[in-house]
């Protein structure tokens, strides 16, 4: 009985290790130049009041004129953002 938990355990962590998902999107947002500038922000589903906006990738990096924004979502049983700016 005790192995056929544990294969059943296994298992189930094997399955769900082999569901994680990746999605990644590039919007080109204005015509401005592409810039040196970067700006990265990362956060999973379960921060509280965590803000992870483009506003916020824009401002640590210094970016006024913003030209590409990436949005990268990790799906790993929870969630993962990631939101990254270009711009000068």
């Amino acid at each position: 009985m005790k192995t056929k938990l544990t294969s059943f355990l296994i298992g189930a962590l094997l399955l769900a290790g082999s569901t994680s998902c990746v999605v990644g999107y590039e919007h080109q947002i204005t015509g401005n130049p592409v810039g040196s500038k970067k700006g990265i922000v990362k956060s999973n589903a379960f921060k509280m009041n965590n803000d992870y906006s483009i506003r916020k990738a824009a401002k640590k990096a210094g970016i006024q004129k913003i030209a590409t924004v990436d949005i990268k979502t990790s799906i790993f049983i929870v969630p993962f953002y990631k939101i990254i700016v270009t711009g000068e």
